[in-house]
């Protein structure tokens, strides 16, 4: 059986994602493809942190805003397209009332 050309084959990031300000430390290590969106990204934190996506949120994706108040459409942002980095951080906040802020960071 052939294998598909090397660059047909997304990329896998693993992201470690922290919840800030708080202790014990409550984090998770997620796999998710080059070709997924921010909304598809917001749906695995949802997933992975027992949220029930009932409130707002938002990225700030190297410096720039995603999600609720940001002018980028999620659905159209794929996270290969952001040029991100190994080590790069970034956050995400859910829920601006209780203000759940968790630290993401790209580890490969």
């Amino acid at each position: 059986m052939l294998e598909p050309p090397a660059s047909s084959v997304p990329d896998v990031y693993q992201l470690r994602v922290a919840l800030r300000h708080i202790s014990p430390l409550i984090w998770r290590r997620l796999l998710v493809r080059s070709e997924s969106t921010v909304a598809d990204l917001h749906a695995v934190l949802q997933i992975a942190f027992g949220w029930s996506d009932e409130h707002l949120h938002r990225f700030v994706i190297q410096g720039r805003h995603y999600g609720d108040g940001g002018r980028a459409d999620l659905r159209r942002v794929r996270l290969g397209d952001l040029g991100l980095r190994v080590g790069e951080r970034w956050l995400y906040e859910y829920d601006f009332t209780d203000g759940w802020q968790h630290d993401l960071r790209l580890e490969h």
